[in-house]
């Protein structure tokens, strides 16, 4: 046994390493996923009364968090490699208020408050997600929830209803599913989820009847996101299989796996073949779509005007129709891709942080894949780092990332697909192996 190990043993006998699934932890886990569950079935949160419930108790958590951990238990602030953009984009932003940049202050201000809202979050999952019991309530809580979702929004869509919950009508002209007026947002939210069950089923952690039930829940989620009709949601569903099966060739080498894989595959195939119907694969095979083509060469032309810091957080919509190049009785208030609506609103310097963002996000996140080793940490940060991949993919058609929950959702596992390890490893030569970014001793009792 090494220095470090027999160390590390030692102080954790005598108390002077604070366990990262500490009990205390676990109300404010349980809080964030209640949050996250709110803001799904309360219609995404698009509305002023949901998205002001989830920004308000998003401030509480995080307040009581920082103040409850940092001053009163004296546990060190944890870092996370995404905080540095996080920063940058927020300078944007503070940039376009303070030197009045905007083109309506009014809107920037609430969509300030929105992406506060979200780095709180983020900033709250890094600093009490972690450890292998935080990891599996995560993993089943969400895993659950998201199964429940798509079983409900399957029976709602086979009942050819066109209320929400079967009591609520939609005030404009909507294409429901699920809980959501827009079933291109609920994909969205699927494909956030999905890779959990998905991940889990094929794992080494369950076996047996948890490992059907696992898979069940992956193919019915899965299922989900191809009867919505969503064209998007089908293509970024494709693109998170193809990155999972990457991953399962790099880290379990062999042949179970991948045959788990091809049976669920099939499986999701046959259940739509037994629920769908020829209208569904039509609209899923027709892939042209004028109006977005339309509105994408309209917001080059704003960016043009404006390239360097743009017109403004959150006033696309404002801006829009004096470049509008044809006629719809439509609103238009989105890109319709979250990419070209960043660059339109925050201009070079704001895009720039995106993509700063989303590099760290995968540079961050696939640094621990192929140690040949599994555990529910491992399984949360697959997941999770499989299920942004989905809506980044579905964001160049669509912007569900202007969907407070499914933003909401995608920015808490950025936190989780980053985040450091949590434990010291034992390695295979017998010592102890600190991850950098992250203390031995978070604190001293």
């Amino acid at each position: 046994m090494s220095v470090k190990e027999s160390f590390a043993i030692g102080a954790r006998r005598h108390g002077r390493i604070r366990p990262l699934d500490h009990p205390r932890s676990f109300p404010y886990l349980i809080a964030l996923c209640a949050l996250l569950i709110f803001s799904v079935l309360a219609f995404g949160a698009v509305e002023t009364w949901s998205t002001s419930i989830l920004e308000i108790c998003t401030a509480l958590l995080f307040t009581v968090m920082l103040v409850h951990r940092t001053g009163f238990s004296g546990v060190q602030v944890r870092w996370n490699p995404l905080y540095p953009p996080m920063v940058g984009f927020a300078t944007v932003a503070a940039i376009q208020l303070i030197l009045n940049l905007t083109a309506y202050r009014y809107e920037t201000l609430l969509v300030c408050l929105q992406y506060c809202a979200y780095g709180m979050l983020l900033f709250a999952t890094a600093q009490i997600a972690g450890g292998e019991r935080s990891a599996k309530l995560l993993v089943l809580t969400l895993g659950v929830f998201g199964s429940a979702v798509a079983l409900f929004a399957i029976s709602q869509n086979l009942s050819s209803t066109l209320r929400i919950y079967w009591l609520r009508m939609p005030s404009t002209d909507a294409s429901i599913f699920g809980p959501y007026v827009n079933h291109d947002h609920y994909a969205g939210l699927m494909e956030l989820l999905t890779p959990l069950a998905l991940v889990l089923s094929l794992s080494t952690l369950v076996r047996g009847g948890q490992r059907i039930l696992a898979a069940f829940a992956a193919v019915l989620m899965a299922g989900s996101i191809v009867l919505s009709l969503s064209r998007g949601g089908a293509i970024s569903l494709v693109a998170e299989l193809s990155l999972l099966c990457w991953m399962v060739c790099r880290d379990q080498k062999g042949t179970p796996a991948l045959t788990r894989m091809l049976l669920l595959v099939l499986a999701v195939l046959a259940f739509l073949a037994l629920t769908g119907s020829p209208v569904m694969w039509h609209h899923l095979g027709h892939l042209q779509d004028a109006l977005r083509v339309d509105i994408l060469r309209d917001s080059l032309r704003m960016f043009a005007r404006k390239p360097l810091f743009g017109w403004g957080l959150g006033t696309f919509q404002n801006v829009y129709p004096g470049f509008r190049s044809f006629y719809s009785h439509f609103f238009i208030n989105a890109a319709h891709n979250d990419y070209m609506q960043v660059l339109v609103e925050t201009g070079l310097v704001g895009f720039s942080c995106v993509v700063w963002f989303v590099v760290t996000l995968y540079r961050s996140g696939l640094r621990r894949f192929g140690r040949g080793e599994q555990n529910w940490e491992d399984v949360l940060r697959a997941a999770t780092l499989i299920g942004c991949t989905g809506i980044l993919v579905h964001s160049l058609s669509d912007f569900n990332l202007q969907i407070p929950a499914n933003a909401a959702l995608f920015y808490v596992f950025c936190a989780l697909a980053t985040g450091s390890p949590t434990t010291a490893e034992t390695s295979t030569s017998g010592g102890i192996r600190v991850y950098p970014g992250e203390p031995l001793i978070e604190s001293l009792l």
